[in-house]
């Protein structure tokens, strides 16, 4: 068994508790849809401003249809994980498999924010998708149900995504 960094580890420590909830989340509301959930702390704010600024440029970039901007959001040892795909490591993996899905799926994703926590360097963003949104794929419009978990990790001064992963739900939103 390979030995994990410390703050690989950690990581994985960090993720496993926020998926399995052992790690307090901010939520907002169904009627807070355009309130994203920050801290009343101004320097936890700033930072969680920051690391959201990241995801809304995924996002956009997914929208654009932009391979090179999204990659360009990732950290060169992070992973993107998929319903039905391998896991993409490398650089060359994650541009042929955005590539692949560009040429199939046109993007109007507006991501509803569930969670931003930080944690030092490490930052931990759960959305999902409102119900009803839907991606064109191969010239068709299919419901779009997906929830997804953001890890990034401060390299270099800046935020980088080393985790992305999502998987599909009927039920949005609701914890």
């Amino acid at each position: 068994m390979k030995k994990m960094n410390m703050p690989g580890r950690k990581l994985a420590m960090l993720t496993l508790a926020v998926t399995l909830g052992g790690i307090p989340v901010m939520h907002a509301t169904a009627a807070e849809t355009e309130a994203l959930p920050y801290s009343n702390d101004p320097a936890v704010s700033a930072t969680q401003h920051e690391v959201y600024d990241v995801v809304h440029r995924y996002e956009s970039a997914l929208n654009a249809g932009d391979t090179k901007a999204i990659l360009d959001l990732f950290a060169n040892d992070s992973v993107a994980e998929w319903n039905d795909k391998r896991t993409y490591a490398t650089r060359q993996q994650k541009m042929d498999g955005y590539g692949d899905l560009f040429k199939i799926a046109k993007f109007t994703t507006v991501f509803s924010y569930d969670a931003i926590n930080v944690y030092g360097d490490t930052a931990v963003v759960r959305t999902h998708h409102h119900k009803g949104a839907a991606v064109v794929e191969n010239g068709k419009k299919v419901i779009d149900l997906n929830r997804e978990v953001f890890v990034l990790h401060k390299v270099d001064g800046a935020w980088k995504i080393v985790l992305y992963t999502f998987n599909t739900d009927p039920v949005q939103g609701e914890g």
